[in-house]
């Protein structure tokens, strides 16, 4: 399964930095927003509290067995990198 990574970096009002990929395939690429606001909900940070965001389309890359499951059954993997 060929995905894509969306390398994105959020910073918090209070200061906290969160840097993690969303990877998706073809057919959820229109969802990413949607996916990085749940997760970011998940973490307990609503959206009058993010201070600035950005979330660009990094590259393509074929996907191992954990992501590919994933995104099968939830549409879009996290990797979280940094803060999270």
């Amino acid at each position: 399964m060929q995905i894509h990574v969306y390398d994105t970096h959020v910073k918090t009002a209070e200061g906290k930095y969160l840097h993690f990929d969303v990877l998706v395939d073809d057919k959820n690429v229109s969802d990413v927003g949607h996916f990085v606001e749940r997760y970011l909900q998940t973490k307990g940070i609503v959206a009058a509290s993010v201070a600035s965001a950005s979330c660009q389309f990094c590259h393509s890359e074929a996907a191992n067995s954990e992501v590919q499951q994933s995104i099968q059954t939830h549409g879009h993997y996290i990797l979280p990198i940094s803060g999270c």
